[in-house]
């Protein structure tokens, strides 16, 4: 019974695959009819997409057919985090997460099919676990990244504002100061002299200023990017004084990475506490036993010894 449902199941899967593996060379099809048609009477002179192009639309399409609007959107709010910002690198994650979960269980069935010929249940549960520890490793790196570049961009933002707030006090214009701060913060804060750049392209391409403010926020990913784009578009077009906002969330941001500093200490004093009971008592116990158990062992053996000659 056991191996009929492993068979149904990996019939199960190869017609699933095959059905995907046709609507998928369908829409090529399609999107290789549409863009040679596009390019043949409106941009003529454009070269053709190359293949790692077309791969990654077909990624995409694949991705958009099998996730859900739940998780799309999860997934776009933690790529933006970990600094992905392309419009279809959700659906790209998410294809390439599920193709990466079914090869690594494939390979974990194929390895005893070919050894025997039959797969048994037990490679069947071993494949499914396999598989689940592939897809959620995924998602724990894309974690990890997102919050590596959130730690980085709030140790950033503090010395950024303050030379934006130095240069503000000579007396130029918003956009002088960011242009300016964005050309001499490259090497100390590579994320946000990225971010400003952006900005700048953005409105130097005739993007309005709130909606080029509001991909800022968006690229920053973080409560106090937001905070800072939003005092920027509210002195842009409502006028007011910058500077002290900005001093005042210059504060907030020092004073949340000392609270966050304190945290992560007193866990590491937490942790430090349990590896010495788990590693360094065992061993204390035993230096300060030891004496006694072979002070009571020689006793013992002593008692024995007599206890024999007395029988003799």
């Amino acid at each position: 019974m056991s191996l009929a449902l492993t068979w149904m199941l990996c019939i199960a899967c190869g017609l699933t695959g095959a059905a995907v593996l046709v609507f998928g060379l369908r829409d090529y099809a399609v999107d290789q009819f549409v863009a040679r048609r596009f390019r043949e009477h409106v941009s003529s002179s454009l070269p053709a997409p190359g293949a790692l192009a077309r791969l990654r639309v077909l990624l995409e399409r694949f991705g958009q057919k099998i996730a859900g609007a739940d998780s799309i959107r999860q997934l776009r709010e933690m790529l933006l985090q970990a600094g992905y910002f392309a419009p279809g690198a959700a659906f790209l994650f998410a294809a390439l997460r599920l193709i990466a979960t079914l090869a690594a269980a494939s390979v974990m069935l194929l390895r005893p099919f070919l050894k025997s010929g039959t797969i048994a249940p037990g490679d069947t549960t071993l494949a499914f676990f396999f598989g689940f520890f592939v897809y959620r490793g995924f998602t724990l790196f894309l974690k990890m990244r997102s919050e590596s570049r959130q730690r980085e961009i709030r140790r950033e933002l503090p010395y950024v504002l303050d030379l934006l707030l130095m240069v503000l006090d000579s007396g130029v214009s918003i956009d002088q100061a960011l242009h300016h701060v964005s050309q001499q913060i490259g090497r100390v804060s590579p994320h946000t002299a990225h971010m400003l750049a952006q900005y700048i392209a953005d409105t130097d391409d005739g993007t309005p200023y709130d909606k080029a403010l509001d991909r800022l926020a968006q690229r920053m990913a973080i409560s106090e990017g937001r905070d800072f784009a939003g005092l920027l578009k509210q002195n842009l077009f409502q006028g007011g004084e910058l500077s002290q906002p900005l001093r005042r969330l210059v504060a907030d941001i020092s004073e949340a990475r000392l609270a966050n500093a304190r945290e992560q200490t007193g866990r590491k004093a937490v942790l430090l506490t349990l590896i010495m009971l788990v590693f360094f008592m065992p061993v204390l116990m035993i230096a300060i036993a030891a004496p006694a158990v072979t002070d009571v062992l020689g006793t013992l053996q002593h008692v024995a010894q007599d206890m024999r000659g007395t029988k003799q």
